[in-house]
């Protein structure tokens, strides 16, 4: 009897790591794990325990929440995305006024430098690590049907869009002094 218990015990300790890193692998390789220069999972999120608030970035990068033409333009991408969310059988993503926030950050800042490394030298998600799980970035797009034209042909920003376990998003757009508009879009769970 303790030889079989034993044997089970064995066997169990060594199919399960198996299948785990089987998961692990098959759901990597289906293209649910979006680009991680712009993506950061939940679970990293929750046990990272050090939490950015760029304060002062914030209260100076209202970008496009004064600006009636560019603001209509970031909801119309709002709602382009659950469109598309929708017809791939995904629940839509609600708008938080957090992601704004940071989303007016990153707008302004890719005017600078356009790239998820901040002008500062630090990461995309370092506005606000506590809510910001992932960012896509474009510049040039006159309108939302445009720009999310744009990232739908994009693989990684496309997964971005259609990553199942994001609940959150909001997209700011900022214009610069020659015209140029610059998207942000973050993502949240």
């Amino acid at each position: 009897m303790k030889k079989k218990t034993l044997f089970g015990v064995i066997a169990l300790a060594l199919i399960v790591p198996i299948v785990i890193c089987s998961v692990f692998y098959n759901n990597k390789q289906a293209g649910t794990l979006p680009d991680e220069a712009a993506f950061i999972a939940q679970t990293d999120m929750d046990s990272n325990g050090v939490i950015y608030l760029d304060e002062e970035a914030i209260a100076l990068a209202d970008t496009s929440g004064d600006n009636t033409s560019l603001r209509s333009e970031a909801l119309k991408a709002y709602n382009l995305v659950n469109e598309q969310r929708e017809a791939e059988g995904l629940g839509t993503l609600t708008w938080d006024g957090n992601l704004e926030s940071a989303a007016d950050v990153r707008a302004k800042e890719i005017s600078d430098v356009f790239d998820h490394t901040r002008p500062n030298g630090s990461k995309w998600n370092t506005v606000n690590s506590k809510i910001m799980g992932g960012e896509n970035l474009a510049f040039g797009y006159d309108t939302a049907d445009d720009v999310l034209g744009g990232w739908m042909d994009s693989p990684t920003h496309r997964e971005n869009i259609l990553y199942n376990t994001f609940t959150k998003i909001a997209i700011s757009v900022y214009q610069s002094d020659d015209g140029t508009l610059y998207w942000a879009q973050e993502f949240g769970y």
